[in-house]
């Protein structure tokens, strides 16, 4: 299957440009199976990156935006390709597990369909879930050091995340075909974090679409606000940030679907924050205490 990426035109129109974008095919011009997509900036370079999971022997997908409308095929150079090529996978998604700060850093992977199979000797029916951590240098399987729950063989499906229990950790919901649904708590060692719920005004009331931004002394680090990603699931609408051992963030800059801009300044780190849109006509430079 060829990958499409449509581009909004601003006139109620779209045009597809995954062709031409980069990332409508593998690194060798090859086709895929493609079921879950995500889309999040995993290199903190200010531009939303691509990963898509596809079948065993074919590699999950890893587009790195040039930040000129073009991709990068990133699965061989970032290790995509070696911890994924083994696998087939459904529900993905970019996110902080570890709340360092290092970006959208990690991904999960479910198993998939025997019925899909059909190489039985080279494919297995049920795998357990995948965990990869981004280093900054690339990523790496750290499964077998997260729990009990990465050796379970699930044939999983849709997968969606969120901070279930508002404790700055984002946990997983991960459903499975013919199965019970499989509710993940994230108990690793907290870092500092912020959890933004934005409230539309101008926008659309929950904020979908607005691009935040957060600085702290150790850099910034760019996000969107969707709740669209995996395979048929929907997460979390709050945008989570890790600040590893930042206590504040030097300032937060939302820019809101109606193109209003708002600055959010000396934010405390470790609270859930809810952010409304201001009115028009409105200071668009909040203090936050």
């Amino acid at each position: 299957m060829v990958e499409f990426l449509y581009h909004n035109k601003g006139d109620g129109t779209f045009e597809e440009v995954g062709l031409i974008s980069g990332v409508a095919v593998d690194s060798d011009g090859r086709t895929y199976a493609g079921m879950g997509v995500d889309f999040a900036d995993y290199n903190n370079d200010g531009w939303p990156d691509i990963v898509v999971t596809n079948l065993a022997n074919q590699r999950y997908a890893l587009y790195r935006n040039n930040g000129d409308g073009t991709f990068t095929y990133a699965s061989h150079t970032e290790g995509i390709s070696r911890i994924t090529l083994p696998h087939s996978g459904w529900g993905v998604r970019f996110f902080d597990y570890d709340t360092a700060g290092w970006g959208w850093s990690v991904q999960w992977y479910p198993g998939r369909d025997p019925a899909r199979s059909k190489d039985p000797a080279n494919h297995r029916c049920r795998e357990p879930p995948l965990l990869a951590r981004n280093t900054g240098k690339g990523f790496v399987d750290v499964s077998a050091e997260s729990g009990s729950v990465f050796q379970q063989a699930w044939v999983g499906r849709g997968m969606a995340i969120g901070d279930l229990n508002n404790d700055g950790r984002l946990d997983a919901v991960i459903t499975t075909n013919d199965g019970p649904v499989y509710l993940l708590r994230n108990e690793t060692p907290p870092n500092h974090w912020l959890l933004l719920k934005l409230v539309g005004h101008k926008s659309n009331r929950d904020g979908i679409g607005a691009e935040v931004t957060v600085t702290t002394s150790s850099g910034q680090q760019w996000a969107t606000v969707t709740t669209t990603s995996s395979y048929l699931s929907a997460s979390d609408k709050r945008v989570h940030f890790g600040l590893g051992k930042e206590n504040a963030a030097q300032k937060i800059e939302i820019r809101w679907p109606s193109g209003i801009i708002q600055i959010l300044t000396a934010v405390k780190a470790d609270q859930l924050l809810q952010i409304d849109e201001p009115l028009p006509g409105n200071s668009d430079k909040t203090d936050v205490k």
